[in-house]
Order: C-alpha cells, then sequence, then structure tokens
C-alpha cells in the first residue's frame, strides 16, 4: 500500500511535492486514519511534515466523545491535532460542508501547511459520479471528485475503501466508527448502503466502471474547456478589475449550448459558480438581450449588452451620487460624485488641466445652476434643435453602464446648458464686452470599485 501510493505521488508529483508541510482533514474514520498512516510511513522516500485538524460539526450528542477520541489517535500517532467545533449549525450537508472546510482553510492558515489533504478514495469518488448522475449533470459532474482543487488534495482515489480498512487490520490500527453516515435520511447513505451493493449484485465490477466514467468525463471535460478558451480568444475575451467583455457578434456564431459553456468559464475565471438555470438564462440573452439592458445569473454576477459588446460584471452597489449646486459667479472648485466616478468641478477660474471645459455669457444663463447626472426628460438646445440628451448619448456610443456618470449643467429653469464631453446648449448672444462664466470637471478616478 505504501510502495502504491509513493508510485502514485511520484506520478503527480504536484499533488503532495516533498519536503510539504500537510494538514490532513482527520475525522477519526478509516479512510482518514489510513490516509494519516500511509503519509507517515512514506517516512524518507517521500518527506512530509504532518499536522491534522478534526471539525465537530456538534450535530450528533456523541459528536464531542468522537471529536475526542479522533484527537486521541493522533496523538498516539505523534501527529498533532487542531480540533474545531461549530456553534449551532444548521441546514443540510451544503452548509456542512462549507464550515468544515472554511474550518480546514483557517487550520491550513494556522499550521502553515502547503496542503491540505482529505481521505476520499475510489469508492466515495464512485458514488459521487453515480448521484451526479441521477442529478444529469454535464461531464464536468460526471468527472467525480478531482484530485486536486488548490490547496485540497486528494492522495487516495486510487484506493478502495474494504482494502484501506484491510491495511488498518492488519496493523491493528483503530478507527472512529460514525453510525451516522448510515443513515437512510442521507442520499449518499441510501446510495452507498443500498442503491451501489444491488447494482453490484447484477454487475460486481459497478464501482470500478464508474470510475472509469468519471476519468474518461474529466478528458472530455478538460478538451470542452480547452475549446471554450479558445473561442474566447477568438471573440475577443478582454478581462478587467469590473469584469469581462465579449464580442456579441462572434459569440451568436457559435451555438446556445457553446455560448453557456464560454458564459461559465468567465464565471468561473471571476470565482462564480453559475447553475444550470443561470447559464440558460444568460445564454438566452446573449442571443435576444437589447443594447443597455442585462440579467442576473449568479449572486453578485450580471450579463449586460452594451452595443456589440457583452459584459459579465460583479454586481455592484454604487455609493450615493454627490451633486452639486452652484449659487454664485465667484471662483470655486467641489467634488461631485456621480454614477460611481469621482469629480472635482472647477468654475470662474480654470487651471487649464480639466478634462472638460465650457463657458458661458453671464446673461445666457441663471443661477444657481446644478451638476448632476442625466435624467428622464432631459433636453438640450444645439444649434441644430432640441434633442433629448438619452438619445444624445446613444449616438455618442456612451455604455449604459456609463450613462449616470456624465455630468450634466443645468441652471435655475432646469435648462440643460451643458452635457460634458458631447453637447454645449446653444445660448442667447453675449452682450458685448460682457462677463463670462467659465466651469470645468476634472475626472479624479473612479470612485467605485469592484466587490470581491
Amino acid at each position: 500500500m505504501e510502495v502504491r501510493l509513493r508510485r502514485a505521488l511520484e506520478a503527480t508529483p504536484e499533488l503532495l511535492p516533498r519536503g510539504s508541510r500537510v494538514l490532513v482533514a482527520f475525522s477519526g474514520g478509516s479512510d482518514s486514519v489510513a490516509l494519516l498512516h500511509l503519509l507517515r510511513a512514506l517516512g524518507e522516500s517521500w518527506p512530509l511534515t504532518l499536522s491534522a485538524a478534526h471539525f465537530d460539526h456538534g450535530l450528533q450528542p456523541e459528536s464531542a466523545t468522537q471529536a475526542a477520541r479522533a484527537a486521541e489517535l493522533c496523538r498516539r500517532a505523534g501527529v498533532p491535532c487542531d480540533v474545531g467545533r461549530a456553534n449551532g449549525l444548521a441546514g443540510g450537508h451544503a452548509e456542512w460542508r462549507a464550515a468544515r472546510y472554511a474550518f480546514l482553510a483557517e487550520a491550513r492558515r494556522r499550521a502553515g501547511a502547503d496542503r491540505v489533504a482529505l481521505a476520499h478514495q475510489r469508492d466515495d469518488h464512485a458514488e459521487t459520479v453515480l448521484l451526479n448522475l441521477l442529478r444529469g449533470p454535464g461531464f464536468r459532474g460526471l468527472a467525480g471528485i478531482p484530485a486536486r482543487r488548490g490547496a485540497f488534495v486528494r492522495p487516495l482515489l486510487g484506493f478502495g475503501r474494504e482494502e484501506l480498512r484491510g491495511y488498518l487490520r492488519a496493523a491493528g490500527r483503530e478507527w472512529v466508527k460514525d453510525p451516522a453516515n448510515r443513515h437512510p435520511r442521507y442520499r449518499r447513505s441510501r446510495v452507498r448502503y443500498g442503491l451501489l451493493p444491488a447494482l453490484a449484485d447484477r454487475e460486481p465490477s459497478v464501482r470500478r466502471l464508474l470510475a472509469e466514467i468519471g476519468r474518461h468525463a474529466l478528458v472530455a471535460e478538460g478538451g470542452l474547456e480547452a475549446g471554450a478558451r479558445r473561442r474566447l480568444a477568438a471573440a475577443g475575451y478582454r478581462e478587467s478589475a469590473a469584469g469581462a467583455q465579449i464580442a456579441r457578434s462572434r459569440l451568436l456564431g457559435y451555438d446556445r449550448a457553446a455560448r453557456g459553456r464560454m458564459l461559465r468559464r468567465v464565471a468561473r475565471d471571476m470565482g462564480f459558480r453559475v447553475s444550470r438555470r443561470g447559464t440558460r438564462v444568460g445564454a438566452s440573452f446573449i442571443d435576444t438581450g437589447e443594447s443597455g439592458r442585462g440579467v442576473d445569473i449568479a449572486a453578485g454576477l450580471r450579463v449586460e449588452r452594451e452595443f456589440d459588446r457583452i459584459h459579465v460584471r460583479r454586481a455592484r452597489q454604487a455609493p450615493s451620487d454627490r451633486e452639486l449646486d452652484i449659487d454664485r459667479m465667484r471662483a470655486g472648485r467641489a467634488p461631485v460624485r456621480l454614477g460611481g466616478r469621482a469629480y472635482e468641478v472647477r468654475w470662474g477660474a480654470l487651471e487649464g488641466t480639466e478634462r472638460w471645459a465650457t463657458a458661458f455669457p453671464l446673461n445666457g444663463i441663471r443661477f444657481p445652476i446644478r451638476v448632476r447626472g442625466p435624467e428622464p426628460g432631459d433636453r438640450i438646445r444645439t444649434p441644430a434643435g432640441s434633442r433629448r440628451v438619452a438619445k444624445l448619448l446613444v449616438e455618442r456610443r456612451v455604455p449604459a453602464s456609463g450613462r449616470a456618470a456624465v455630468p450634466v449643467l443645468v441652471d435655475a429653469d432646469r435648462k440643460v446648458l451643458w452635457v460634458a464631453g458631447h453637447s454645449r446648449a446653444a445660448v442667447e448672444p453675449p452682450d458685448p464686452g460682457g462677463a463670462w462664466f467659465a466651469i470645468g470637471v476634472h475626472w479624479i478616478h473612479r470612485a467605485l470599485r469592484p466587490a470581491r
């Protein structure tokens, strides 16, 4: 068993590199006890520094006793064990799993470990493939349990449950038996102790066949993911701090299934998981969504269209706008925040560094004047006639996501004098030698940072 494990590590040295500090996720069950002792037995042939961590979910009255027994098993093995306990944990398996992994991540930090070794083995892998098959997933689900995901690794996927227990029995090792694992309320328990044995009666090699399905699905998934990345590159995929954007015209050249996979790939790059429903919603929106519109495809993630670009963005919570009223001619400056962007407005005396600037004859405007974002119904009178500000911004190809950040100057009569960077209103002719009012806008930075 030790020789097989060493050969498996030699074949995939990135799983547990020689000399690594490894935290063993230790439940005290047969699989984790076998993992701990197999890693210890590698000795000088594959040197590792071991510690362990046990998480007590606190869901059964006897769980504290089981945690104490697990810690004692580690002490006998000469391995330090970090024990954590949940308080008031409710929900179901998803919440329990999230709490356990959060504890393991923190225990890894405390231990200074390079890897967290999990004790999933070949039978767990087969069960996962079968469970996912019953849910009807794609190749990603059928691939079962990955050998590595970040710092979390699974060195025992080449071993079966019974051979691991045989290894422990031969060495006289004890392990903790958790009766809750057999409870029929849990779907995995029903598969492990009901469905799989029934299938094995008809086909004794069913576990091996399921594991092979998982391996083939992993290869197929890898090919499809590589194809998605190639298509994204060809579609002008660009990433930024705010998200990603893709050329819609190129996306429409692929079928909806390919677009959905590309969308999921972008979401995973941004740290999100998108459900099948979210994938369908996003892929359909790429087909039919109007420019300036968007849809949510996951909590905190949104797909939007801006002309011929599809944007995938983290949902943002913009700070409140800060408008500005100017009630006198005397020179001044003040901050403004519109649509998540911060500006400094200067008036009366400009410095020449303003991004946008203009001037009006004083007899053509009436104070107080206001700097704000565009509002419904805004119109500006140009030499060519009156125009809707909203239409002007569309014609200037200002993305819908950026229109709220365009500074608009209005006077006391709500007459639009200036759409900064786009159009100045036609005003009354100035008096010969009359005074002028100068105003400029300096873009400080993007006040809104994307959430991470």
